[in-house]
């Protein structure tokens, strides 16, 4: 008797320690999925006739219109899914945990760094600002990748793989253009500063 309230009183104590665990547990982000997301996954179909942002609010108010119990479905399609990740992360060494943790931590901070600068790109724009120009790379990379031929993402592979080899002499044409291209931007940008300064003090 004593036996087996000591394993039933041991399995209620370690119930709610692995669920603190699995709480405490640190997964790489992105790698659950909203129900919402997952009615837009499920129901999203390219079409080349119509944006996709506008597929993408046509979804949203359709979302908004559902019932509860239509929105279940995608509640359990999320939490299987969700599970199931879970599942399969825990399953892994600590040590691949980890770099999954690391790598989503920099495509998220990535993901944050390409949304700010096509936000200071738009705002330049609405601002009329000169656009900046090229680095010596960007040019080798840009003329590395014209033309048509092999699949882009291995052409910007080799590319990016070939600058790294390349001597300063041989960099040389590309400095030189970039150095051209910046020095005309400096005159421009200073110009359309002034400009913009007399503006507001009008």
């Amino acid at each position: 008797m004593f036996a087996i309230t000591t394993r039933l009183f041991a399995s209620k104590v370690a119930a709610p320690r692995a669920a603190a665990v699995a709480s405490a547990q640190k997964f790489p982000t992105g790698m659950k999925i909203s129900p919402y997301a997952m009615y837009i996954k499920e129901n999203f179909k390219n079409d080349a006739n119509v944006k996709n942002t506008e597929l993408m609010k046509d979804l949203s108010v359709k979302w908004k219109d559902m019932t509860t119990n239509e929105k279940n479905k995608y509640s359990e399609l999320s939490q299987k899914h969700n599970q199931k990740k879970i599942n399969d992360f825990l399953k892994l060494s600590i040590e691949e945990q980890s770099k999954l943790v690391n790598e989503a931590q920099e495509k998220k901070a990535e993901k944050a760094a390409r949304r700010q600068a096509k936000e200071r790109r738009e705002k330049r724009k609405e601002e009329g600002r000169p656009t900046v120009p090229p680095s010596a790379y960007a040019l080798f990379i840009k003329e590395k990748l014209s033309g048509g031929g092999v699949d882009v993402k291995d052409k910007m592979k080799e590319a990016v793989a070939e600058w790294k080899t390349l001597s300063d002499a041989q960099k040389k044409k590309f400095t030189d253009e970039a150095q051209k291209l910046k020095d005309a931007y400096q005159v421009t940008i200073e110009k359309w500063e002034a400009e913009k300064k007399e503006k507001a003090s009008k």
